[in-house]
């Protein structure tokens, strides 16, 4: 995926957590349509984010994180990032090495991707989850419950359904 891109769904991601109108509330999860993608997000005690971005028309699912202004991301467009998830998936640790980031008033939009062909497992990553563990640019930000996950997942998918039938 070119920088481009990924800066701009990192974009999309920080815009969908400022201003969440039309979001739907599953669990402790916000899941809303944002122009060509839809996003689910759940917010922690450390005001640290994570959640899932779909792109249905090209069948892109990143992973989205926004951690309070990481000194070791200051200026830098991209960042390394890697997800560890505590289920039984057939993959469940993932790293991408070129994270976009995007600056925002309060705190650092992350956004990973590994490409369309990649969707499936990520999902699938998520699903059999009850946590992720977060480290970015070499540093542990955290771990994060994923409980209610599965039932955000299938409303980000007809999310997804409804923003492809347009």
């Amino acid at each position: 995926m070119s920088s481009k891109t990924s800066s701009s769904l990192a974009l999309a991601a920080l815009l969908a957590l400022a201003a969440p109108a039309g979001a739907r509330t599953i669990d402790s999860w916000e899941v809303l349509p944002n122009g060509q993608r839809c996003t689910m997000v759940s917010t922690f005690e450390d005001d640290v984010s994570i959640g899932l971005i779909w792109s249905p028309r090209n069948g892109e699912l990143g992973f989205l994180a926004t951690v309070p202004h990481p000194n070791a991301v200051r200026g830098n467009a991209t960042t390394p990032i890697m997800l560890t998830f505590d289920g039984d998936a057939r993959l469940t640790e993932w790293e991408d090495q070129h994270a976009a980031v995007v600056a925002g008033k309060d705190s650092d939009a992350l956004v990973a991707t590994w490409g369309p062909a990649h969707s499936d497992d990520l999902a699938k990553a998520f699903g059999a989850a009850r946590h992720v563990s977060l480290r970015v640019a070499g540093e542990t930000v955290g771990t994060y419950d994923l409980s209610g996950g599965p039932a955000a997942y299938r409303e980000l998918t007809q999310c997804g359904r409804q923003l492809a039938a347009k």
